[in-house]
C-alpha cells in the first residue's frame, strides 16, 4: 500500500475521483470504514446510487460533475455539508471539498463530522430551550460565583449576564448584604452538604434592575466540576394573587364575623329583657288570678315564646349559613320523640279545632341514632306550619320505612294538611329565607318565612331530602326522607320526666352575679320561692369580693357585665381565693347561644350554663344537679379550714414567699423592703398619671406590679389590679377608674400595715 493511502486511511478521509463521464474510478479505503460499503460497490455509477439519499439526487449531482469537467460550469471552491447514506440505512454528516485533479479528473475529499454535528445540534437545541423557557437558569461555582446565566434571566430581572457575573449576583439582586451572605451560605450547605437551615432558600424576594421586588421560586442541583445549577421561576403574580385572595378571604370572614357578632349582640340585648317578660309572666301565672288576668298573662307568655322562637330562627339561620351548625349522633326512641312533638302541637291544633293525628307504620324502627333535637325542630316547624295555614280539616303525620340496609333505615316523614295550599309558581321558592307563598301571608298568618329555610338546611345536614306537593286552596304535603342509623334499647337514654316546680324546695345559698336590675329581681323572686337564700353582686368584681367573705352552695354568674365580666370573675374564684371556694359550682347565665361562648365559659372554669330566658323547670334541674353535691358544713368548719378563713380576712398571705425562700428571714426581709419601694413608686404613678390621663404609663406600671401582688398573696387586691390593667390597656370603662384607684389605695394602706408587722417579726 502506498504511503499516501496509509495517510488517507489514518486521517479517516473519503476520497473519490470521477472521469469526464462522471464514472467513479477511485474510492479510498476509508470510505468502507465510514459507509460500510466495500470499495467495489462504490465505483462507477454505484457511488451515485448508494451514497445519496435517493437515486435521483445522485444522478443530479453526477450531471453537475460532467458539466464541470466539460467546462460548462465552474467548480464549487467552498466546503459544503452532505449526508452520506450508509449501508446500514443510517446517515453520516460529511464535509466535502471539491477540486480538479491531474488528467482533468473530478476529486471530492470528505471528512466525517457526524460527532461534531450532533454536538452542534445539541448545543443549538439547548440554546433554543434556554432562550425560550420562562424560568432562568444559573450555573454557579462552588464558591457561589455565577458563571452562566440563561437569556431568560435578563428578561426576568433586567440584568445582563455581565452585570450579574461572579459575585455581582449577590450584590445587585439582594435587598441587603447580610441577607445575601446568609442566603448564599445556606444554599451552598444545602447543595453540597445536604444541610437544612432556617432560611427559606426555595422562595426568595429579590430586586430587579429597575428596583422592583420580585418573588422567585428556586430549585437546586449539583452540576459538573463542583458547580451547581439554580432554576428560578418568577412567582410574583402568584404571590400577589395569594395575597389578594387572603385579603379577600379575611374581608369575607370579617364580614361574616361582623354579622355574627351583630346577631349575637342583638340576641343578648333582646333576650335580657325578654327573660324578664317571660320570667315574671311565669311567676304571675303561679299565683291566684282571675280568669281574665290569666288569659291576658297567657297571651303575654305566648307572645314572648313567639318572639323567642323568632330570635332562635334568626340565629339558627346565621349559624347554618356560616357552616357553624353541628349535628349530633345519639341513640333515641323515634316513636317517643314523634309522640312528644305531636302532643305539643295538639294544643295549637285544638285551639283551631283541627284534627291532628300521627300514624307510624309497624316497619319503622323504634330505636335509631341521629340528632333527635334537630329532627324535633324540623317536625315542629313543618307541623306548626301545617296547623298555621289550615283553618279547617286535618293535619296528618305519617311515617313509613321505604328502604333498609345493614346499618340504616330510610324513613319517610309525611306531613299532609287541608290548608290554603301553595300557588304553583311559588312551590320552588318556599324553602328560601324570608320567602312566603303570597305577599299577604305574613299579614294574615304571621311569621317571617325563616322556618322552611332552616328546615331545608337542617335536612341537608342530616343527609336527607325534602319535597313538597300542593294544590292551591286544597292543601299541601311535605315529605322528608331521612337515613337513620339503627340503634338499640340499651343505647337509648331515658327521657327525663318533667318536674312540677311550683311547690318544690331547694334551700340553697346562692350568689347571683347579675348587672341587670330587672333580672336580679326576677331571679331572686324565683329562687326564694324554692327556699333559697340569695345574695346579689352587680358585677364580677363584687362577686369575687363576696366569695372572699362567704361560702355559697352555688354561684349563678352572668357573662356580660361592666367592670369585670363573668369569665374573669370565674377565673379568680376558681384559682386565686381558696381551695374551698374553688369547689363552688358556677353556672353561667348567658343570652349568647353560640358554641364559642359556651366553650369559653367552660374553659374559664364554669361548671355549667343556662340560656336566657330560662324556663323554671330547666333552672330547677340545673340547680338541683349541682346543689345536691356534698357540701361543706358551714357551721362545723374544721380547724384547717378555719385557719384558711382567718387568712382570707387578712390582706397578705406570705406562704408562697416562705416556701420559695425556704423561710430564710434575711431574704424575706430584703423582698419585703423592695416591695415597700415598689408600692410607694406605684402609688406615686397613680397619683400623677391618672390626672394626666397617661394610660400607657399606668398600664405599664400596673402590669409591672401585678406579679408582686400575687407573690405576696394579696387576694383582695388582685381583681382590682387586674381590672385597672385591663382598663388602662384598652382605654375603656374609664369612668370606673376613680373608684377602683380609691379601693386600690385603701387595700395598699392595709397591706403596708400588715407588712410592717411581718417585717418587724422577721428582723427580730
Amino acid at each position: 500500500m502506498k504511503t499516501s493511502e496509509l495517510l488517507l486511511n489514518h486521517a479517516n478521509l473519503i476520497v473519490v475521483s470521477a472521469n469526464k463521464n462522471g464514472h467513479i474510478k477511485y474510492v479510498s479505503a476509508a470510505a468502507k470504514k465510514i459507509s460500510g460499503y466495500k470499495t467495489e460497490n462504490l465505483k462507477d455509477d454505484l457511488w451515485w446510487e448508494n451514497t445519496y439519499s435517493s437515486k435521483k439526487e445522485g444522478l443530479n449531482f453526477k450531471k453537475n460533475v460532467i458539466q464541470v469537467l466539460t467546462n460548462k460550469a465552474s467548480i464549487n471552491q467552498k466546503p459544503y455539508e452532505r449526508k452520506l447514506h450508509c449501508k446500514d440505512g443510517n446517515y453520516k454528516w460529511i464535509e466535502w471539498r471539491d477540486s480538479l485533479g491531474v488528467n482533468n479528473n473530478y476529486v471530492s475529499v470528505g471528512v466525517d463530522i457526524s460527532d461534531w454535528k450532533r454536538k452542534e445540534e445539541s448545543r443549538i437545541q439547548s440554546d433554543a430551550i434556554l432562550k425560550n423557557i420562562p424560568s432562568m437558569v444559573l450555573v454557579s461555582s462552588k464558591k457561589g460565583e455565577v458563571i452562566f446565566a440563561s437569556p431568560s434571566a435578563e428578561k426576568i430581572l433586567g440584568f445582563t449576564f455581565e452585570e450579574i457575573k461572579g459575585e455581582n449576583w449577590w450584590k445587585k439582586t439582594f435587598l441587603s448584604k447580610n441577607k445575601a451572605e446568609d442566603t448564599k451560605e445556606a444554599i451552598l450547605n444545602h447543595v453540597f452538604n445536604n444541610e437544612k437551615t432556617y432560611i427559606d432558600i426555595f422562595k426568595q424576594k429579590i430586586k430587579t434592575k429597575n428596583g422592583i421586588d420580585t418573588w422567585i421560586e428556586w430549585q437546586y442541583s449539583k452540576g459538573a466540576n463542583n458547580s451547581f445549577i439554580s432554576i428560578g421561576t418568577d412567582i410574583t403574580n402568584r404571590i400577589i394573587t395569594d395575597i389578594e385572595l387572603k385579603k379577600a378571604k379575611e374581608a369575607a370572614e370579617e364580614s361574616v364575623q361582623v354579622k355574627n357578632d351583630f346577631l349575637a349582640n342583638m340576641s343578648h340585648e333582646i333576650r335580657t329583657p325578654l327573660n324578664a317578660v317571660i320570667g315574671f309572666t311565669d311567676l304571675l301565672l303561679e299565683t291566684k288570678l282571675t280568669q281574665e288576668q290569666r288569659e291576658h298573662l297567657e297571651t303575654m307568655q305566648n307572645s314572648g315564646e313567639i318572639l323567642l322562637t323568632l330570635i332562635n330562627n334568626v340565629l339558627d339561620l346565621s349559624k347554618l349559613e356560616s357552616n357553624k351548625f353541628e349535628i349530633e349522633n345519639i341513640p333515641f326512641n323515634l316513636n317517643r320523640t314523634l309522640n312528644e312533638v305531636v302532643k305539643l302541637m295538639k294544643v295549637k291544633a285544638e285551639e283551631k279545632e283541627i284534627f291532628l293525628n300521627l300514624n307510624i307504620s309497624p316497619n319503622v324502627p323504634e330505636e335509631v341514632v341521629s340528632d333527635s333535637n334537630r329532627i324535633s325542630q324540623i317536625l315542629l316547624n313543618l307541623i306548626g306550619n301545617a296547623i298555621k295555614f289550615t283553618d279547617k280539616g286535618s293535619v296528618i303525620v305519617t311515617l313509613n320505612k321505604i328502604e333498609e340496609n345493614e346499618k340504616a333505615s330510610i324513613i319517610s316523614f309525611e306531613i299532609k294538611d287541608t290548608g290554603i295550599g301553595i300557588v304553583s309558581n311559588k312551590i320552588n321558592s318556599v324553602f328560601g329565607a324570608f320567602t312566603q307563598a303570597k305577599s299577604d301571608t305574613s299579614r294574615i298568618y304571621g311569621g317571617t318565612g325563616l322556618g322552611l329555610a332552616i328546615v331545608k338546611k337542617l335536612i341537608t345536614l342530616l343527609n336527607g331530602q325534602i319535597k313538597v306537593e300542593s294544590v292551591f286552596g286544597k292543601g299541601s304535603t311535605f315529605t322528608m326522607i331521612l337515613p337513620l342509623q339503627k340503634g338499640s334499647k340499651t343505647e337509648t337514654k331515658e327521657v327525663e320526666r318533667e318536674i312540677d316546680t311550683k311547690n318544690q324546695t331547694l334551700g340553697y345559698s346562692i350568689l347571683l352575679v347579675e348587672d341587670n336590675k330587672t333580672n336580679q329581681l326576677l331571679a331572686k323572686t324565683r329562687l326564694e320561692r324554692w327556699g333559697c337564700t340569695v345574695d346579689i353582686a352587680n358585677n364580677g368584681f363584687e362577686g369575687v369580693k363576696k366569695t372572699q367573705q362567704q361560702l355559697y352552695d352555688i354561684i349563678m354568674m352572668d357573662i356580660q357585665m361592666p367592670v369585670m365580666d363573668g369569665y374573669e370573675a370565674t377565673k379568680i374564684i376558681k384559682n386565686d381565693i381558696s381551695a374551698e371556694v374553688s369547689k363552688t359550682p358556677i353556672i353561667a347565665m348567658t343570652a349568647f347561644t353560640s358554641k364559642t361562648e359556651i366553650n369559653r365559659a367552660l374553659d374559664a372554669g364554669m361548671d355549667d350554663y343556662i340560656f336566657k330566658p330560662f324556663k323554671p323547670d330547666e333552672l330547677f334541674k340545673i340547680l338541683k344537679k349541682h346543689g345536691d353535691k356534698p357540701k361543706i358544713d358551714k357551721e362545723l368548719i374544721n380547724t384547717e379550714t378555719a385557719m384558711e378563713v382567718v387568712k382570707n380576712n387578712k390582706y397578705i398571705n406570705l406562704d408562697f414567699l416562705k416556701k420559695e425562700t425556704l423561710n430564710e428571714s434575711t431574704v424575706m426581709v430584703l423582698l419585703v423592703e423592695l416591695f415597700f419601694k415598689d408600692l410607694k413608686e406605684y402609688l406615686q404613678i397613680l397619683e400623677v398619671k391618672v390626672k394626666e390621663k397617661d394610660w400607657e404609663s399606668l398600664y405599664k406600671a400596673t402590669h409591672k406590679i401585678k406579679p408582686s401582688i400575687s407573690m405576696f398573696g394579696i387576694a383582695k387586691l388582685e381583681p382590682v389590679i387586674y381590672t385597672l390593667e385591663k382598663i388602662f390597656k384598652e382605654e375603656s370603662n374609664l369612668e370606673d377608674i376613680d373608684s377602683l384607684v380609691r379601693k386600690c389605695k385603701t387595700i395598699i394602706v392595709n397591706v403596708k400595715r400588715e407588712l410592717k408587722v411581718e417585717l418587724k417579726s422577721l428582723k427580730e
